[in-house]
């Protein structure tokens, strides 16, 4: 593999892992303050990041 696809797709695995990182720590956050027993935000934020991250690699891809 050229040195080139590598960079690219370690790029990709690191925006990949920190999108859905930060929706998960926001979700933790906005439940600490707006919820006190229930952490839906904590579940949903994270999947979103993930359908968002996809999206992104999907679009890199077909450039």
């Amino acid at each position: 593999m050229k040195k080139s696809n590598y960079l690219k797709y370690l790029n990709l695995s690191f925006q990949f892992f920190f999108i859905v990182l930060l929706f998960g720590v926001i979700g933790y956050f906005v439940d600490i303050y707006l919820f006190d027993k229930v952490s839906f935000l904590t579940l949903t934020l994270p999947i979103i990041g993930f359908i968002i991250s996809l999206y992104i690699v999907y679009k890199n891809e077909n450039k």
